[in-house]
């Protein structure tokens, strides 16, 4: 499973129906009153029958506007942040870092909406809701198939992704926290002897 797949993987311009419109207003509503957020998570990866393929633990924060840093310390560190213009991919055991512009790297998952207010993203998706959580199904779903996002009161409980083989990777947060965050945190700087791989347009 890639790292783009894990963090993985958004976005377009057709109008929703206007029966998504109701859950999709309540989930904006909802993802505005956390512009800036930090949390602990335990992730745990499935294929279609169930059987644990993976598990990891690390922090996530985000911020508006497309600003995410997402941390996995086990069980292979890595690190894919955001700093709202680029999205750098780290791999510290090969010493090795991706750059891709962020249309390209978060354009095929619904988890970059997380810190989007931009309304063509969020047409791309239709939204359903049953209690606390909500169901984004995009209208073209070549990566992901649906996120699902839970939430306890205001805070973000889980994060679930399902792709197109139908391997399910869900996210469980903990000690969630509002900002405002430390200044530099959505900041990527390489250390030294870090090989730079810039996929980005020229």
């Amino acid at each position: 499973m890639t790292k783009l797949k894990t963090l993985t993987l958004a976005l377009g311009a057709l109008v929703a129906p206007l029966a998504m419109a109701a859950p999709q207003q309540a989930l904006q509503a909802k993802l505005a009153q956390l512009p800036e957020f930090e949390a602990q998570f335990e992730q745990v990866v499935t294929d279609p029958d169930g059987t644990l393929l993976q598990q990891g633990q690390g922090s996530l924060a985000m911020a508006v506007p497309n600003r995410f840093a997402w941390h996995q310390q086990a069980p292979e560190e890595s690190v894919i942040l955001s700093d709202g213009e680029d999205v750098y991919l780290y791999d510290p055991l090969l010493e090795q870092v991706s750059i891709y512009d962020l249309q390209d790297a978060t354009g095929q998952t619904p988890l970059s909406l997380l810190s989007s207010n931009d309304e063509a993203e969020w047409a791309a998706y239709q939204v359903s809701q049953n209690g606390d959580c909500f169901t984004l199904t995009p209208s073209d779903a070549d990566g992901i198939q649906t996120m699902a996002i839970c939430f306890d009161g205001d805070a973000i409980e889980s994060l679930s992704l399902v792709d197109g083989q139908q391997v399910e990777t869900r996210m469980t947060l903990s000690r969630f926290h509002t900002g405002p965050l430390e200044q530099g945190r959505f900041t990527f700087a390489a250390p030294e002897g870090t090989l730079v791989d810039d996929q980005r347009n020229p």
